[in-house]
């Protein structure tokens, strides 16, 4: 008999931070291995293309995947099961026509995008060989929103690693078969290799689909008392919201990606070393800076159908009480990570993509990183209780004061120009967790104990902050190794901050029955 019982909010988080770390680790490998083969100029144009590759995922997709998520999470609520799968079927359908058209577009207007748009003829057959992934990303969205709203995220799982793992392989196969080749086709390669990752995945998602498919049908048959049209209509109408605010966030990415180098050529850099800039803050840095995200991703596909459930019973404790589990676990496990960021890193740049530059910029957006951690909860809170469009305004407004001030660097010394632009950016994170967490308290007052959920960790990250240099210092002195050193001595203060929550009572005995209940 397969199980499609749900997962408790902490349970299912874990599942997807399992896989999530996994997916990190096999990314960050072969991201320290494109470093040395196509350098940062290679990664810059990388990501000069890839926010136009997630532009275009996200009109296709139309917020749907959250939609899916949010109804379905009601439906089954109220067991009306073959209501759920009509939500699912519409949705794939609808998002089937849509990769259509979108990929079809994007494939003419390819040349258009890389001569115009960005500026760097290089990037046209980058945009050719990540079309594919464009087709299928959107797809499997629709089949993980389905699951997720079941409250069941081994699926999601299960795909995502076997999704980074044919990524890795093509990619390294790939490379190889390129290594003498010119620059741009070498990054022509690792646009293919992320195609090969998301026809795999959605070939994976498809057959755990139908292996769960038998048991959702015998769940019973309850007349459906809504016609398809109605249904899309209201799909679309909760859905279109979400989708303005993931594109004011891939908007985001796009204009850094075109305005950053443009600007600091403005200022007297060089085409090479402003892309190099480019690359290094968002094919390095930003990458360290999003992996606690493993943990806000993984919450925040739990916590929407979650607080969706609560909202249409009517149970305000509840959802006050999903919440603050969340924000605490962000906060606790966000800290940690923002703490080591800004200890050491130049040294985990240098060990990590020998660039030890980069080191200044991770040092600067690091000391802001908790924010951008508890602005993603607080988005899932809203989006969970039907607020999606506060979160785009909230997200447009940081927006445009983060680009206001990258333009303003033109008026600036020209070695101001990079501490502003990461600046800006960590500003960014501030003001959108501000104005999210206000949002919420006007619908429901959080009541947050400040010392359960705030003083215990700075306490611990404190302690964090006095015994890794220590330890790392110590360390090296033992055994003259710098990596073994400052590794050690990252996973001994972890530890440190772990035991303190668990001492102080920040995580409690009751957290760990959550994870370990069936």
């Amino acid at each position: 008999m397969i199980n499609i019982k749900s997962q408790s909010l902490i349970k299912g988080t874990v599942i997807l931070m399992v896989a999530g770390i996994i997916t990190k680790i096999l990314g960050f490998g072969l991201r320290m291995y494109l470093v040395r083969v196509i350098g940062d100029e290679g990664l810059g144009l990388f990501q000069m293309v890839f926010p136009i590759f997630v532009t275009a995922s996200i009109i296709m997709t139309v917020g749907l995947p959250i939609a899916v998520s949010k109804f379905v999470a009601r439906n089954t609520s109220k067991e009306e099961y073959n209501k759920a799968l009509q939500v699912f079927e519409l949705s794939l359908i609808t998002v089937l026509f849509s990769s259509l058209i979108i990929t079809f577009i994007f494939i003419k207007q390819a040349e258009l995008i890389s001569e115009i748009l960005l500026d760097d003829k290089r990037t046209y057959y980058i945009l050719l060989a990540i079309s594919p992934a464009l087709f299928f990303t959107g797809l499997a969205s629709i089949i993980r929103g389905f699951f997720q709203g079941l409250r069941i995220m081994t699926p999601t799982a299960i795909s995502r690693v076997i999704e980074q793992v044919a990524r890795l392989i093509g990619t390294i196969l790939i490379l190889f078969k390129l290594s003498t080749a010119a620059l741009e086709f070498k990054v022509t390669g690792v646009a293919i290799g992320v195609s090969i990752g998301e026809i795999i995945s959605f070939i994976i998602l498809v057959a755990i689909f139908f292996y769960y498919l038998p048991q959702i049908q015998n769940k019973g048959y309850q007349k459906v008392d809504q016609s398809k049209s109605q249904m899309l209509k209201e799909l679309l109408k909760f859905g279109m919201p979400i989708t303005c605010g993931k594109l004011v966030a891939s908007l985001m990415y796009t204009l850094e990606a075109i305005t950053i180098p443009g600007q600091l050529q403005e200022v007297g850099f060089s085409t090479t070393a402003a892309t190099s800039f480019y690359g290094q803050l968002s094919g390095m840095v930003q990458q360290l800076i999003m992996l606690p995200t493993i943990l806000t991703i993984a919450l925040n596909s739990n916590l929407v159908p979650a607080i969706s459930e609560s909202l249409a019973a009517d149970n305000q404790g509840n959802i006050r009480n999903q919440a603050q589990k969340s924000i605490r676990l962000t906060f606790y496990f966000g800290l940690l990570a923002a703490v080591i960021l800004c200890l050491v890193p130049y040294q985990i740049c240098e060990m990590l993509f020998a660039c030890q530059e980069a080191g200044t910029i991770l040092r600067v957006l690091a000391s802001a990183a908790i924010f951008l951690y508890l602005a993603q909860i607080f988005s899932s809170i809203l989006q969970g209780l039907g607020q999606p469009t506060k979160v785009v305004r909230n997200s447009i407004i940081a927006l445009i004061i983060e680009l206001l001030i990258i333009q303003a660097i033109v008026y600036c010394p020209s070695e101001l120009a990079i501490p502003i632009i990461c600046g800006a950016i960590g500003l960014r994170f501030i003001i959108t967790a501000i104005l999210n967490y206000l949002t919420i308290n006007r619908q429901v007052k959080l009541n947050l104990d400040v010392y359960h959920l705030f003083i215990k960790p700075l306490i611990a990250g404190a302690l964090v902050i006095i015994t890794l240099p220590l330890i790392n210092h110590s360390l090296y002195t033992m055994f003259d190794n710098r990596w073994f050193s400052l590794l050690t001595a990252m996973l001994m203060s972890s530890l440190i901050y772990l035991v303190v929550l668990i001492i102080t009572g920040g995580i409690s005995k009751k957290d760990w029955q959550q994870l370990v209940k069936k």
